[in-house]
């Protein structure tokens, strides 16, 4: 079996974008089997910087709690016996557990975790 992560794409509204945040560029399947909607939590204190912008990045990217770690991890689960999955993931919204807001400003509450709702896409042969 191979997994092969593409990543995640951004799609926040520009009013969840910390300023000096650079989206990824992920490669995107246009013939996948199934696009699956996921609602990920991202632990603050294992994410958090002093720069927002880099925390939004590590939220995606931490190779233990991340977006990106937690769609592995699941596609493995879920795709034991297929011989190769091709899969990757749009965030499209964020805020944290303890109070939903519209601006960028939840990056550096109290919060203990990021939520994140995420649309996963998998072409699985």
């Amino acid at each position: 079996m191979a997994i092969v992560n593409n990543g995640t794409k951004v799609s926040l509204d520009s009013t969840k974008l910390p300023s000096g945040y650079t989206k990824p560029t992920v490669t995107e399947i246009s013939d996948y089997d199934y696009v699956s909607p996921l609602t990920l939590n991202v632990l603050k204190s294992t994410v958090e910087n002093a720069t927002p912008a880099t925390t939004l990045t590590n939220i995606i990217d931490n190779a233990t709690i991340g977006i990106t770690k937690q769609i592995t991890d699941i596609l493995a689960l879920d795709f034991l016996g297929t011989a190769t999955v091709t899969a990757y993931t749009d965030l499209v919204n964020i805020d944290n557990n303890i109070n939903p807001t519209n601006s960028t400003d939840f990056y550096d509450d109290t919060a203990v975790s990021y939520v994140c709702v995420v649309n996963l896409y998998v072409k699985a042969a």
